[in-house]
């Protein structure tokens, strides 16, 4: 693993938190990994102002990141980067 990527969002109020979201995230997951972003974890954080975080691993940069071109659960993201060494 080369890069690790921390990403912050809001669920789009379409979104409950129940057994449909659960089907949603699986259907994200498939589809980064199909473009080389293995999903590590998914859930509810808990003392910011977002809803949900997804953490990331991947060879590929930030460029390859913000082009994947997926549909999310989720909006208003920040992304963070996080490389290891």
């Amino acid at each position: 693993m080369k890069f690790g990527y921390i990403v912050y969002g809001n669920l789009k109020p379409e979104w409950g938190a129940g057994e449909d979201l659960k089907k949603e995230m699986e259907r994200v997951k498939e589809e980064t990994e199909k473009k080389g972003f293995k999903m590590m974890y998914w859930g509810h954080p808990y003392g910011v102002s977002e809803n949900m975080v997804v953490v990331y691993k991947s060879e590929k940069g930030l460029d390859a990141y913000h082009n994947l071109g997926i549909t999310y659960p989720y909006s208003g993201t920040r992304t963070n980067q996080v490389i290891i060494p």
